[in-house]
């Protein structure tokens, strides 16, 4: 699968690379390519997305409005949307969204593509390694489009994580209160990065 990855922090990198060694197409999406440091494999935003069946959106959430411009018309393509809308706050973050709407709808609104909601649950030393837990760490999925989720279910299955079906986008008001929990612990009280949720059955 041909998938665009916009932007090449923390996040955009775990996943991609995640991916590619799983034998899809990366590419990363951003306005200067020939910066140091970025991956060999940067495009411009528009050049990225131009034969991209997928694009993860991540960047930071004040970036998103650009990110979508500099995107294009994206009729026709899966928006993963991994982004959490936050704000500074004494001593770590705060949600700047929630409970009446969330960044996924914010999104939704801004662009012709099909959005789903996941990878924002945690953070990009989980995202882009799942191994040695005890159980699948869990990712949950939001979206309208029953196709659209169903193809973000195989990609994050393919980072090995337990998918859930969180229901329809609107859900994501649920989803992003729920990593500010997780990114409330890790700034605020030093919860070690690669603590992942995990549903787990009670034996008989």
């Amino acid at each position: 699968m041909k998938i665009a990855v916009i932007g090449a922090g923390n996040v955009g990198r775990a996943v991609g690379q995640a991916w590619a060694t799983k034998g899809h197409d990366v590419v990363y999406g951003v306005r200067d390519p020939a910066r140091a440091g970025h991956p060999p494999q940067c495009r411009t935003v528009a050049g990225a997305v131009a034969d991209a069946d997928v694009v993860l959106l991540a960047v930071m959430f004040h970036a998103i409005e650009d990110a979508l411009k500099d995107c294009g018309d994206l009729s026709g393509r899966i928006l993963i949307d991994p982004t959490n809308p936050l704000a500074p706050d004494a001593g770590g973050l705060k949600l700047s969204l929630g409970f009446e709407t969330s960044s996924a709808e914010f999104i939704a609104a801004r662009t012709s593509a099909t959005v789903v909601k996941s990878l924002n649950q945690v953070g990009a030393a989980v995202l882009g390694d799942t191994s040695g837990y005890p159980v699948r760490p869990v990712q949950f999925v939001a979206g309208n489009d029953v196709a659209a989720k169903r193809t973000v279910t195989r990609l994050v299955e393919e980072l090995g994580f337990e998918v859930l079906d969180a229901g329809p986008l609107v859900a994501a008001r649920l989803l992003e209160p729920m990593a500010m929990v997780w990114i409330d612990q890790a700034m605020r009280y030093g919860m070690d990065p690669n603590r992942a949720w995990a549903l787990q059955k009670r034996r008989p």
